[in-house]
């Protein structure tokens, strides 16, 4: 059996330092196999493998449309990790983003909070968390790529109702703002780069979890102390 690792083309373009270092990581600590962009490769994957992914839309293709068995997060296989050195942030606190694609998957959800408790983070939950988020930034106010729904059309068809309407850029930012007008922390802790750019976009500070467990965005965080 072999365990693969999908280091998502749109993360590895949004924190090219913490993709480098995680597939490391895994590499070095899990015997994990580092493999492509999920567009392709999942149509590789057999029975006997194990997935391990980032990005929840490479989760939604490996479920629906390959033949891999075991499809986990890497927030699941971190969560308990006893060797990850995790930076302590004293308690700091971040509102944490939950994403639309990932909104009934209550593993994923429980792991990222684990990490986060484990960072000494003291987390802001939204009104709208767990398997109540419609949040994804500006992707669900924008054309459903096509790819997408032929690879999960249970995910993003079947299952998004109302959503992958185009709006105008105007109309997103205005969304995005009005979205983040409800949180009180200005640091915003996401697991999806959309919805990081949602975030940013909606005038607040979008930080990547794994960013953070890398220690990546002090720099940025001690900006608004």
């Amino acid at each position: 059996m072999s365990a693969i690792y999908l280091p998502s083309c749109k993360f590895t373009a949004h924190s090219p330092e913490a993709s480098k270092r995680i597939k490391n990581y895994l590499s070095e600590n899990y015997d994990i196999q580092i493999g492509g962009c999920c567009r392709p490769f999942h149509k590789q994957l057999t029975s006997d493998d194990t997935v391990i992914y980032i990005c929840n839309t490479c989760s939604a293709f490996c479920l629906e449309d390959s033949a891999a068995e075991k499809i986990i997060s890497v927030w699941e296989l971190l969560a308990e990790d006893t060797h990850f050195s995790f930076p302590d942030y004293n308690h700091r606190k971040m509102a944490l983003q939950d994403c639309w694609r990932s909104y009934d998957n209550a593993a994923q959800q429980k792991a990222v909070r684990r990490i986060l408790q484990r960072m000494n983070i003291n987390i802001e939950e939204l009104d709208e968390n767990y398997n109540k988020t419609r949040f994804c930034g500006v992707s669900l106010y924008e054309p459903l790529p096509k790819q997408n729904g032929e690879f999960a059309p249970n995910r993003f068809i079947e299952n998004a109702e109302g959503l992958f309407i185009p709006h105008t850029e105007e109309k997103q930012a205005a969304l995005m703002k009005k979205h983040c007008d409800k949180i009180n922390s200005h640091e915003v802790v996401c697991y999806c780069t959309a919805c990081i750019k949602g975030i940013n976009l909606g005038e607040k500070n979008g930080i990547h979890l794994l960013d953070l467990m890398f220690g990546l965005d002090l720099k940025q965080l001690r900006s608004f102390n």
